[in-house]
C-alpha cells in the first residue's frame, strides 16, 4: 500500500464532486481493509466495559475475557449501520450538516497559553476557555467550537463539565467535548444538552453538543469512555472516536502499519455504538503520527502525519462514515514561518481530499501551547484553501463566505498587504492585535437566566452574582 500515492480525482465520476484529492488508491483501501479485518478477527481488541462486551456478544462477537474478535463481515455491517452525515445543532447559530464542505474548529486541549497581553507563557485557566470560545463565537470562519485548552484552575473532577459550560455560554455555535470520558459526566452533559435544545426530540434532530473519544493504542479502549459513549449515543448526541497511533512507538513503523491499526481501532469503537444503537450519529477522527526518535515524544507537523491524517478522508469514504482530522498543530514553538508552512501543507491536503472536520487552529509545539495569534493566523489559511476549492469547482462550506475574507484584504478581516508594509506590523502582529480587538467588543448570544443557572448548577460552575 502507497500512502504516500496522491492523485487528481476526476470530478465528473460519482461520489468525488467534494475533493480535488485523494491519499489512498481503490487498490491501497482494499488491502487496508483487509489488514484491519485482520487484525479485528484473528488479534482482537480490548473492550474492557462489559456493556459495550455485552453488546457486541449479542451481535455476534467472539468474546474472549476482555477482548472482543470480530469477523469481517459483521464488521462491515454494524459500521453500515452509521449514517453518512453528521447533524450538528447549536443554541444561537445555524445547524450544520457534514458532506458539504470541511468544517472548521478549534482543538484540545493545551495546558499552556501564550499570555494575550504580555506575550508570556504560563498555565491555562478557566478565563482561557471563555475567552477562546469568545473569539470562535466572533470568527465566522470558524464552524463550530472545541473547549481548547484546559481549565486547570478548575478541580479535575468538575474540569470537564466546566469547560463544556464556559463553552456553551460564550459562543452560539455547535459545541464539541473532549474531556468528558466518563459515564456519570456523560449523563450530565446529556442533561446540559437537553436544557439548551428544549427536549429529547429536540435534542434528537438537533444536537447542540457532540463528543469526541479516544481509543487507546494499540488496539484497546478505556472502559469510562465505551460506556460513556453508549450514554451519548442513547440521548442522541453525535459522538467521534480518535485514533492516535505513533509509528515506531505503539504501531509499527510505517504508515501502511499505522493506519491498518488505526482503522481497526476505529471501526471497532463505531461496531460497538451500532451494535447497542443501531443509526447512531458517529464519526471517525484521525490523529496519526511518528515518534521522535530522539525524545520518544509525540513530533506534530511531520509530513508523514499530515499525510496520514487527510487518508482519513478516503477511508471515510470507503466504509461511509463522516470524518475528522488534526490540522496545524505545528511542532515550531510560536507562530512563524514554519508554522505557515504547516499550516498550509495540513489544511489544504486535508480541505481538498474531503475530510469532514478540520480541528486544530491555535496550537503550537506539537499541540501543547495555545496561541492565539496562531488561531487568528491558521484560521486565514484556512480561508485561502476555502477559496481555492471553490475556485476548482468545489462544494464550499456552509456558512463561509469564502471569495470575500482574503486574507490579503482588508476588508475581508484579513491583514491588508499594503498597510503591514507602510506601518512595520507583520501579520503575526496584527493577528494579535486582532485577537485583542474582538475580545475586547464581540458579545455573544447570552444564555437565558433560567437556562444560565440550570447550566452552572449542573457543572459545578459559580453561580452568577
Amino acid at each position: 500500500m502507497q500512502t504516500t500515492h496522491v492523485s487528481v480525482v476526476d470530478r465528473t465520476s460519482s461520489g468525488a464532486r467534494d475533493r480535488a484529492l485523494r491519499i489512498l488508491s481503490d487498490a491501497d483501501l482494499q488491502e487496508l481493509d483487509a489488514a484491519a479485518v485482520r487484525i479485528v478477527e484473528n488479534v482482537g481488541v480490548a473492550m474492557p466495559a462489559a456493556v459495550a462486551r455485552e453488546a457486541l456478544a449479542a451481535a455476534g462477537a467472539e468474546i474472549d475475557g476482555a477482548r472482543v474478535r470480530i469477523r469481517g463481515d459483521l464488521l462491515h455491517d454494524l459500521a453500515g449501520r452509521a449514517p453518512r452525515h453528521l447533524t450538528l445543532g447549536a443554541r444561537a447559530a445555524a445547524t450544520l450538516t457534514t458532506g458539504t464542505g470541511s468544517l472548521l474548529t478549534t482543538d484540545g486541549c493545551c495546558t499552556e497559553i501564550y499570555d494575550i497581553t504580555d506575550g508570556e507563557k504560563r498555565p491555562t485557566t478557566a478565563q482561557d476557555v471563555a475567552d477562546i470560545s469568545r473569539l470562535v463565537d466572533a470568527l465566522d470562519q470558524i464552524d463550530f467550537c472545541w473547549p481548547a485548552v484546559s481549565a486547570q484552575d478548575v478541580p479535575v473532577e468538575r474540569r470537564g463539565l466546566c469547560e463544556l459550560y464556559l463553552a456553551l455560554a460564550n459562543t452560539g455555535k455547535h459545541v464539541q467535548t473532549v474531556t468528558i470520558v466518563e459515564p456519570g459526566p456523560a449523563r450530565t452533559a446529556v442533561e446540559m444538552a437537553l436544557a439548551i435544545a428544549g427536549g429529547e426530540a429536540e435534542l434528537r434532530a438537533a444536537p447542540p453538543i457532540s463528543a469526541l473519544l479516544g481509543t487507546v493504542t494499540p488496539l484497546g479502549n478505556d472502559a469510562g469512555t465505551l460506556e460513556a459513549a453508549l450514554v451519548f449515543a442513547a440521548a442522541g448526541v453525535p459522538i467521534g472516536f480518535v485514533t492516535m497511533p505513533m509509528g515506531g512507538s505503539t504501531t509499527p513503523l510505517s504508515e501502511a502499519g499505522s493506519l491498518a491499526v488505526g482503522v481497526a481501532e476505529a471501526l471497532t469503537a463505531v461496531a460497538v455504538v451500532q451494535a447497542a444503537y443501531p443509526g447512531a450519529q458517529v464519526f471517525i477522527c484521525f490523529i496519526p503520527s511518528f515518534m521522535d526518535l530522539k525524545s520518544g515524544d509525540f513530533t506534530g507537523g511531520a509530513p508523514e502525519d499530515t499525510v496520514m491524517g487527510a487518508a482519513v478522508g478516503d477511508i471515510g469514504r470507503y466504509y461511509g462514515l463522516p470524518t475528522q482530522c488534526g490540522v496545524n498543530s505545528a511542532g515550531a514553538k510560536a507562530s512563524g514561518w514554519q508554522t505557515a508552512v504547516d499550516d498550509v501543507a495540513t489544511t489544504f491536503l486535508s480541505l481538498l481530499n474531503g475530510v469532514d472536520m478540520l480541528t486544530g487552529v491555535g496550537m503550537v509545539a506539537g499541540g501543547r501551547i495555545f496561541s492565539l495569534e496562531e488561531m487568528l493566523l491558521a484560521t486565514q489559511v484556512t480561508v485561502c484553501a476555502r477559496s481555492l476549492a471553490a475556485a476548482v469547482g468545489l462544494r464550499e462550506t456552509p456558512g463561509s463566505a469564502a471569495a470575500s475574507l482574503l486574507p490579503v484584504s482588508g476588508a475581508g478581516g484579513g491583514p491588508d498587504r499594503d498597510r503591514l508594509d507602510g506601518d512595520g506590523e507583520d501579520a503575526v502582529g496584527w493577528s494579535l492585535r486582532r485577537a485583542r480587538d474582538l475580545l475586547a467588543t464581540h458579545v455573544p448570544a447570552p444564555l437565558a437566566d433560567d437556562i444560565d443557572d440550570e447550566l452552572r448548577r449542573l457543572a459545578g460552575a459559580p453561580q452568577r452574582p
